[in-house]
């Protein structure tokens, strides 16, 4: 039970920041007025929110009982980082597109993950997802490297990659849980067979066992 809400919670935290990532980047693509240094402070106010949970959910599920729970640590790490954000979201503003692919590099790796899981479990589609998080991949790299001189094309190459990104993340996530749970389910029937198999086998040893005997 324990081991279900850890994925239950890693699952929720990559989900809001794939929501996260279409928020920025809508931000950024359809409401200009908004400044980097605005979306700075959400970011930034949403980890120290972020943290506070991890803290309240610590307490709130008895997780010292438990060894090997950081849920503490991590939630205070998260409010540190948040808060300093928030002293220093002028200067992260300056850096902020070499922030975003950083996170974009982060998120492709974790959707790697995402497809190696599916190959393993023998999904056709896994191909699929493999060639889209590589892409966009290459697409992070491009952001981190800014190969691009016009600032504004740079800003919103950024947020476009950050929507697909975004976008995908929760496809890839949907996807992968929809298919976890036909493989399980698969994977619980075939255990199942050998059994059905064996009672079958013992009832017809016991049938001929009875026909003997009558004769």
């Amino acid at each position: 039970m324990d081991e279900k809400k850890k994925n239950l919670f890693s699952t929720m935290v990559v989900s809001a920041a794939a929501v996260i990532f279409i928020a920025v980047a809508a931000l950024i693509l359809f409401v200009p007025r908004i400044e980097v240094k605005d979306i700075c402070y959400f970011i930034c106010g949403f980890v120290v929110v972020l943290g506070i949970y991890m803290i309240v959910r610590y307490f709130m599920s008895a997780g010292y009982e438990r060894l090997n729970e950081y849920g503490f640590s991590e939630g205070v790490l998260f409010v540190l980082l948040g808060i300093c954000g928030l002293v220093s979201a002028e200067r992260i503003a300056a850096s902020f597109l070499t922030a975003l692919g950083l996170l974009l590099l982060l998120s492709g790796v974790i959707k790697l993950q995402y497809a190696l899981d599916l190959k393993c479990m023998d999904d056709p589609a896994w191909a699929g997802f493999f060639a889209v998080t590589v892409l966009l991949l290459g697409c992070s790299v491009s952001v981190i490297l800014k190969p691009f001189e016009d600032m504004k094309f740079f800003q919103n190459y950024t947020a476009c990659i950050l929507l697909v990104d975004g976008i995908v993340e929760i496809v890839n996530i949907l996807y992968l849980n929809y298919r976890t749970k036909a493989y399980r389910q698969r994977a619980e029937k075939n255990q199942d067979l050998p059994e059905i198999h064996e009672l079958e086998q013992e009832e017809n040893v016991s049938e001929q066992a009875d026909e003997e005997h009558n004769i």
